[in-house]
């Protein structure tokens, strides 16, 4: 039987009272198998987290387990004893449930947040915590953002890569994407192919192609030498070594209206993501030339090389998606998208190029005002 709503507030209020959160949480652990702050969010005033902690075991009609064991640890406070008879009577006469002791480990090592009872039941689980759940209307209108700020890279007709304005007149692909126009002294045939999109009947939508301006390549970093063969990370490439171009476009594509809204640009952050092991990473790109297309992968991080200037993930790409940018699942730009495992009969990851590390360099070169706000 749920604790009646009335009883909720005064409950909580003493609660908070007489135990601790640390108290809290462990007696949460002991009957359900939780922590504290898998049932409830951080940073509430003590008595609003026993209220949410009391409305959680209610809806989960485990009231009475949690209530008992809380009054085991309070048995000669008769206004607490009172306050559990009126919200479960149950909980009153019964005494706390018995346990059957625990250990569980992993390669004979104790997980150290692992419930300590057996019997624990558990509230509903967060299975993976590292993926939070999203705000879809807020989450879809950030994609269609992006959507209309990255472009096919094509060097006279053949598509090359991909790229993606990061103010309002420049577009940030990779070096190897454009150096061989660029030692060519083609330059002047490289061009950005925005909107291309495949639409819902299957046709595609041609984009709008926007060539080079009068700085065409406003500044560039090489890749590392060992890029080219099978050790690519033997040595590491140097903080010079970044395998990006910065393009100057004829005309100011980033004020341009899609749907009496402009394109604008992707900020590049100034400082290092906080990415951990298995996040996510979302990667918007034109592989092989296609049309636009998102390759998620929810647990994709494997982490970042030996001095921090590449960081390596599983997300799917192809030839083609090259200079494309790479997102956090909540749209935060992170890398540069700009290689792939050299063990392409069974590859294990794909690599990028930190985005901050790249706007670094870009001011250090003196181009910062190419880059927006």
């Amino acid at each position: 039987m749920a604790i009646p709503v009335e009883l909720i507030e005064p409950l909580s209020r003493k609660s908070a009272r007489i135990f601790t959160l640390q108290e809290g949480d462990w007696m949460l652990r002991k009957v359900t198998g939780d922590m504290l702050y898998e049932v409830v969010p951080r940073g509430l005033p003590d008595r609003a987290t026993f209220s949410a902690l009391l409305d959680a075991v209610s809806a989960s009609n485990i009231e009475a387990k949690l209530l008992s064991e809380m009054l085991a640890r309070r048995p000669n406070d008769p206004e607490f004893r009172d306050l559990v008879a009126r919200a479960s009577p149950e909980a009153a006469a019964s005494p706390p449930q018995a346990e059957m002791p625990l250990s569980l480990q992993v390669a004979g090592a104790a997980v150290a947040d692992a419930p300590p009872n057996g019997f624990a039941p558990g509230l509903q689980r967060n299975v993976r915590p590292n993926l939070q759940k999203l705000d879809l209307m807020v989450w879809v209108d950030k994609l269609l953002r992006i959507r209309n700020r990255v472009c096919r890279i094509e060097i006279g007709t053949r598509a090359a890569g991909t790229g993606f304005l990061v103010g309002p007149q420049a577009v940030l692909t990779n070096w190897h994407v454009v150096e061989k126009a660029a030692t060519a002294g083609r330059v002047a045939d490289l061009r950005c192919r925005f909107d291309y999109l495949m639409r819902e009947d299957g046709a595609r939508q041609p984009g709008v192609v926007l060539p080079l301006g009068d700085k065409a390549l406003a500044c560039h970093s090489p890749f590392s030498p060992a890029e080219l063969t099978d050790h690519p990370a033997e040595p590491p490439p140097t903080p010079d070594e970044l395998d990006f171009a910065l393009l100057h476009l004829g005309e100011a594509a980033g004020e341009h209206e899609i749907e009496g809204v402009a394109r604008r640009w992707i900020p590049l952050p100034a400082a290092a993501p906080a990415l951990a092991p298995d996040d996510p990473l979302l990667i918007v790109q034109h592989p092989d030339g296609a049309p636009m297309k998102l390759a998620m992968d929810t647990q994709a991080v494997i982490g970042p090389n030996a001095n921090g200037t590449r960081l390596r993930y599983r997300t799917n790409t192809d030839s083609g998606s090259s200079g494309s940018p790479g997102f956090s699942m909540d749209w935060d730009p992170v890398v540069l998208h700009h290689y792939g495992d050299p063990a392409w009969q069974a590859p294990k990851f794909n690599q990028g190029v930190p985005l901050h590390l790249v706007r670094a360099r870009i001011e250090a070169g003196g181009q910062s005002g190419l880059l927006g706000p």
